[in-house]
């Protein structure tokens, strides 16, 4: 049953409210969805889910009852892409970073503790502890607030960062015969790098957070883009050249979720 936003509802745990909702709708498992709905010149319902929640783009001649009838067709998708955000998110915030000395970060793939200590080298000190476990040495007082603390990480992460893309760009453009010019640094929440024409390179700094083999397909896949700026199937077949696995890689991208550096 459709329901006006204006009415009200009692929300529990098991509902989901996206935070420009237009309209309301209880799903015959008894699940309460408050969506966006915009209305377009379109042939056909576009249903999207995202972490804000259901949003609808519908043509603008349909009715609101067969509008009810596609989301009741659709109601068990719905509910399944609801929780899986509302669980991605729980772990999102699971993974804020306590800027404290001991701290672990997600790091290439593995982790890295943070050791604060007003000893350590002026530019910090990387050292390798175990498998898929790294020690974070920086000059910084153990008893730092957090701004000072992430302040002096987020430094040397832009550093590691520029060093590994740099070194990551140089071993992979003589196998795609390409050439890039320029690397900036971007910690866009959704876009994970870039490539321009005149050969400049946008990787994200998040990066760090993943594997090295998906950052290495992140890089493999700018780089593709100075021979081939589309995605066409001529692109794909340029980074399955350096990257064979890039399917699997790119689906691993899809699903990381980078902890939260606020």
């Amino acid at each position: 049953m459709l329901q006006a936003p204006g009415q009200a509802l009692l929300w529990g745990s098991q509902d989901f409210q996206h935070p420009a909702a237009t309209h309301q709708i209880l799903l015959q498992d008894g699940i309460r969805v408050a969506y966006k709905l915009e209305r377009a010149a379109r042939r056909s319902i576009g249903f999207q889910v995202s972490e804000h929640g259901l949003s609808i783009r519908a043509p603008r001649g349909l009715s609101m009852a067969q509008l009810e009838a596609s989301i009741h067709e659709k109601s068990r998708w719905i509910a399944q892409k609801l929780q899986e955000q509302r669980e991605r998110a729980g772990q999102v915030q699971a993974q804020r970073i306590a800027w404290v000395d001991g701290a672990a970060l997600p790091f290439l793939g593995g982790l890295l503790t943070l050791h604060l200590n007003l000893a350590a080298p002026r530019g910090g000190s990387l050292l390798a502890v175990g498998e898929g476990a790294w020690s974070l040495h920086l000059p910084v007082a153990a008893n730092a607030g957090a701004a000072q603390v992430r302040a002096g990480v987020a430094a040397w992460w832009l550093r590691h960062a520029r060093g590994l893309f740099t070194e990551r760009l140089q071993h992979y453009a003589p196998q795609l015969g390409v050439q890039w010019r320029s690397l900036r640094l971007s910690n866009a929440r959704t876009r994970w790098g870039s490539a321009k024409s005149d050969g400049s390179i946008m990787l994200n700094w998040r990066l760090l957070h993943c594997r090295l083999a998906v950052l290495d397909y992140v890089v493999v896949h700018e780089l593709s883009h100075l021979r081939v700026m589309d995605h066409s199937p001529r692109f794909w077949a340029v980074v399955a050249e350096a990257s064979p696995g890039y399917a699997a890689l790119r689906a691993e991208l899809r699903e990381h979720a980078s902890p939260l550096w606020a």
